[in-house]
């Protein structure tokens, strides 16, 4: 039985049998975790208050055996609570669905002290007030290089010409990045300079290519979304993006896009 002592984020829970709690956390030394927690629902000294909330982070013990998926979690405690989030409608739809995203993108028992500090920067920034939507769309990008995702928007896919706003791109289904549309309409037989010629997907404007291009740069670097709305497809576009390596729908996207589609009320400043 190997013992484990990690600090770790709560990325989903569940109840099971009468008081038990089934939680999948990410932790950076040993990645992905599913524990078992015995009693959790009863239990006001090992799992006390919030500790076994979403975006809490942990000191967790466990312990698991060698082929097994599922470990045991004894205790915790909660080292910094990001309740905040909660507070927010709109960042507490983003927070789910990219814990939910975290999840299943990440494999387990896989060391990833770098996904966790990006995962880290986010709840804090989310927590602190920082805009929601670019601040989210930035971890997406993020966890899309993580995994080796990560698209390139500079140049086609098909054809390596320099991406344009002539060249009319969009996404590639295989995943790569974005490509020009014209290799969609050789592909069909149709001339791509046939003005009824239309893309199967949405075509990448300027303005969102320029704005995607910019979720890499560092916070204090970028000027995109610093302060501003982003483009409205930039959403739908993070989407395809990531479900071109997916392989089931996600359960908090409908919960985000709902979210998403009703007006959120202007915060009142404080201080």
């Amino acid at each position: 039985m190997e013992d484990i002592r990690t600090r770790a984020f709560v990325l989903r829970t569940r109840a099971y049998g009468e008081s038990d709690v089934i939680a999948v956390l990410l932790s950076a030394d040993h990645g992905k975790l599913s524990g078992i927690a015995r009693g959790a629902r009863r239990s006001k000294r090992r799992f006390a208050g919030p500790a076994l909330e979403p975006f809490q982070e942990l000191e967790v013990r466990l312990a698991r055996r060698p082929h097994s998926d599922l470990a045991f979690l004894h205790e915790c405690q909660v080292l910094t609570s990001h309740h905040t989030v909660a507070t927010d409608i709109e960042a507490y739809a983003w927070a789910s669905y990219l814990c939910e995203l975290t999840e299943v993108m990440t494999p387990e028992r896989q060391a990833c002290a770098d996904l966790y500090q990006v995962f880290r920067g986010l709840l804090e920034r989310l927590a602190s007030g920082a805009p929601v939507a670019n601040t989210s769309h930035r971890y997406v990008m993020a966890l899309l290089d993580w995994a080796g995702w990560g698209p390139d928007f500079s140049r086609c896919s098909m054809c390596d010409e320099t991406l344009e706003a002539d060249s009319r791109p969009i996404v590639d289904p295989r995943g790569s990045g974005l490509m020009c549309a014209r290799h969609e309409a050789e592909a069909s037989g149709t001339d791509p300079d046939d003005p009824d010629f239309a893309p199967s997907r949405r075509v990448v404007d300027g303005e969102l290519l320029e704005y995607v291009c910019c979720l890499r740069a560092p916070v204090e670097a970028s000027t995109s979304g610093a302060g501003t709305e982003p483009p409205l497809a930039a959403t739908a576009l993070l989407h395809r993006l990531v479900d071109v390596h997916l392989h089931r729908p996600l359960k908090s996207r409908a919960f985000l896009a709902s979210i998403m589609a009703s007006p959120v009320e202007p915060k009142t400043p404080t201080g």
